[in-house]
């Protein structure tokens, strides 16, 4: 292209001046520069009007190049060359926004509306932790009053090999004694062989809670001594049910959580075990529902025994022992009942026996002479250890032989 349509279009192929009239004053200066060059003077080639003019097509590619170009377009200019504010080459800036105000008014910043419900949420959050808190208090009032961890010392040192069963009747009484809201009565019914400690267990029960709460609130029943002849079962149930009954009422007005403990359950006739049923249902008043029951029987020994020699502990044997009360009464299949079996004793457990009892009856006791004493006993042997059949039923017999 010639150097003047060049001049007189832009990148837009818009015309900035007349461009005929120009090229032909252009000729006229460049034939006159001709001859002064040939005339040897140094003047310029250009006229004043063409570096006007090129001056002119500077200035509109300077404002051209100035402004932004859309989003994939080139931004090389004319000679090949990248602009230096082209998109490439220049980060975008973002925009703030801001909020023009006059200068002739005031700026406040906008109120915030306080909720009302955070101060509710507050105090509520207050109440439920003084309730939650007076709550545990409570608990521990309760089971201070009836001096549980002494009953599980007394317990441990006077019982031996039974520390599954008595750690789950302790866990039963402190759930159950922590509080004075119930929905049903506790009945724990304790089961075991013969001379394991089921009679002893229901003495020290008595004793304790006898020091502890009123004595008239501590009933202690034995089926051999209160109703030996079976003839008499319409009589003993009908005396029982008004000793309940007394008792109940009683520990209703003092507050207080009344303790029946029924000793040799096995003797006990059809027509007392459906009372002690009725006495164990959820629907009754409430002075009725604080009671806390506890049978001792020898009844489902034999599965007991059973278990404990095939898997040499009482874990699991809850189910064997249910489902063979259960076909003797229907009382041990209330939902209040919670079978406690005892387990056997072994060889060092009967050792134990003899050197508390000859503690007692005075001897001193030599673990040699102690050792034949308990070699002369019966036992289970299965797995290289020692079950006595009898337990320590037999100890105090030989005891006083000597």
């Amino acid at each position: 292209m010639h150097i003047f349509d060049y001049v007189c279009y832009s990148q837009y192929s818009r015309p900035l001046v007349d461009c005929e009239g120009v090229s032909m004053d252009v000729q006229v200066e460049k034939e006159r520069g001709d001859e002064e060059k040939e005339v040897g003077q140094s003047t310029s080639i250009f006229s004043p009007q063409l570096k006007a003019m090129m001056r002119i097509k500077k200035k509109y590619l300077k404002r051209s190049n100035s402004v932004r170009l859309p989003h994939g377009t080139n931004s090389a200019v004319s000679d090949g060359s990248l602009h230096p504010k082209s998109p490439q080459t220049r980060k975008s800036k973002r925009r703030k926004s801001r909020v023009l105000f006059p200068n002739d008014t005031l700026m406040f910043k906008p109120k915030r509306e306080r909720s009302r419900a955070k101060p509710f949420l507050v105090l509520f959050s207050v109440i439920v932790f003084v309730q939650v808190y007076n709550a545990i208090e409570n608990l521990d009032d309760h089971v201070v009053k009836y001096d549980l961890e002494g009953l599980e010392r007394a317990l441990h040192r006077e019982l031996f090999g039974q520390t599954e069963a008595l750690e789950e009747l302790m866990g039963q009484l402190n759930d159950y004694l922590s509080t004075y809201a119930h929905q049903h009565p506790l009945a724990l019914s304790v089961h075991g062989a013969s001379g394991v400690g089921k009679s002893h267990l229901g003495r020290l029960l008595v004793r304790h809670f006898r020091s502890v709460v009123d004595d008239k609130l501590v009933v202690h029943y034995s089926s051999k001594h209160r109703c030996p002849q079976q003839e008499a079962a319409q009589h003993c149930a009908s005396t029982l049910a008004r000793r309940i009954t007394e008792v109940v009422t009683l520990a209703e007005e003092d507050e207080q959580i009344p303790f029946i403990i029924l000793d040799e359950v096995e003797l006990m006739s059809p027509l007392l075990l459906d009372t002690l049923q009725n006495f164990l249902q959820s629907d009754q008043t409430n002075e009725f529902i604080n009671v806390v029951y506890i049978f001792l029987s020898s009844l489902g020994q034999r599965e007991i025994t059973a278990h404990i020699l095939q898997n040499a502990s009482t874990a699991g044997a809850h189910k064997p022992l249910r489902l063979a009360l259960s076909l003797i009464h229907p009382l041990w299949m209330e939902p209040a009942i919670e079978l406690i079996p005892l387990s056997l004793l072994e060889r060092e457990h009967i050792i134990q026996c003899f050197l508390e009892e000859m503690t007692l009856e005075g001897f001193y006791p030599e673990l040699s002479h102690v050792e034949r004493l308990a070699d002369e006993l019966a036992y289970h042997r299965v797995a290289g250890r020692q079950y006595a059949k009898t337990g320590c039923k037999q100890v105090v017999g030989k005891v006083n032989l000597l």
